[in-house]
């Protein structure tokens, strides 16, 4: 959840200065700039194809899951939303969408429980070699535990506020950046958003693949598109007016239809599977970033 607070407080910032071009935008950048990072880390790495070493069918649901979504955020925007008959506090599409990601928790929770991920066995202790007892950590053990545990709570706290802070700080920026520069709510929310609210995800990226956890890479970015897409609902809520997706036309239909490209490529590669790669990167990876560039260019023109 706290990964998510970036995206949270832009998109809600935007909603509430009535700004639903940057509100709805900023999320559906943090759709395909994830992407591009993986692109860019299978670049980083350089020794194989991030896509071969993903086994988990987890992952593939993710992915599955997000361009379903997209799928549905698509059609709102296409069709037209309303509010909820009785409630009138969202549209009818972004509920879906709050919806389908509780259903998608609970399909990858009980996927993760058909298909247990299982450590590697200790390796055995060698014949007359001394076996060590685990040593407390320091800290680990009477009052210690409870100092060093209250420690970490309060610097989390101080990191949320410090991201929400931030966030809002970024909502208005981008507002006053999309109005002296003429590039439009939408472009700005989209790129330069987007590639803000993604920087937590950057980091998890990095540390995954120092630990050669690349399964964990594409775990991270198909799950934070999820719940991107899931934080329509609330800024829909926050927006005061129409329905948030009925303000919004073909610029954020071509960046959700970016991100379903996108995502499809990345799940074309983890079922392929190629070994063979192309300048140090995937195949799947060299056709994201070609991709990504072209759809940025037509986003450019289409702002």
């Amino acid at each position: 959840m706290t990964v998510s607070l970036p995206e949270m407080t832009l998109a809600g910032v935007a909603a509430a200065m009535g700004n639903a071009a940057l509100a709805v935008n900023s999320l559906l950048g943090g759709i395909a700039i994830p992407m591009v990072v993986l692109a860019i880390t299978d670049l980083a790495v350089g020794e194989e194809p991030l896509s071969i070493d993903v086994q988990h069918p987890v992952v593939l649901l993710q992915g599955a899951l997000v361009i379903v979504m997209l799928t549905v955020a698509a059609a709102g925007i296409t069709a037209g939303d309303r509010l909820l008959p009785g409630l009138e506090v969202a549209g009818a599409w972004t509920t879906v969408l709050a919806a389908l990601f509780i259903v998608s928790l609970v399909l990858v929770e009980r996927l993760q429980r058909y298909y247990p991920w299982r450590p590697d066995a200790a390796p055995e202790p060698q014949v007359g070699e001394q076996v060590e007892e685990p040593q407390p950590a320091h800290g680990d053990a009477g009052d210690g535990e409870g100092a060093g545990l209250g420690r970490v709570v309060w610097l989390a706290v101080l990191a949320a506020a410090a991201v929400v802070a931030g966030g809002s700080v970024l909502a208005f920026s981008a507002d006053a950046l999309a109005e002296q520069t003429g590039l439009g709510a939408g472009f700005v929310g989209l790129l330069f958003g987007g590639i803000a609210t993604s920087l937590p995800e950057l980091s998890t990226t990095v540390s995954a693949v120092r630990l050669k956890q690349y399964e964990m890479t594409f775990a991270d970015a198909f799950g934070t598109n999820l719940s991107s897409l899931a934080l329509l609902f609330l800024a829909d809520i926050i927006y005061v007016g129409e329905p948030l997706l009925s303000q919004v036309g073909r610029f954020s239909t071509f960046a959700v239809l970016l991100g379903c490209a996108l995502t499809a490529i990345y799940l074309a590669g983890l079922v392929a599977r190629p070994r063979r790669g192309l300048w140090r990167m995937g195949i799947d990876s060299v056709t994201v970033l070609v991709v990504s560039i072209m759809g940025f260019v037509v986003l450019y023109h289409l702002k």
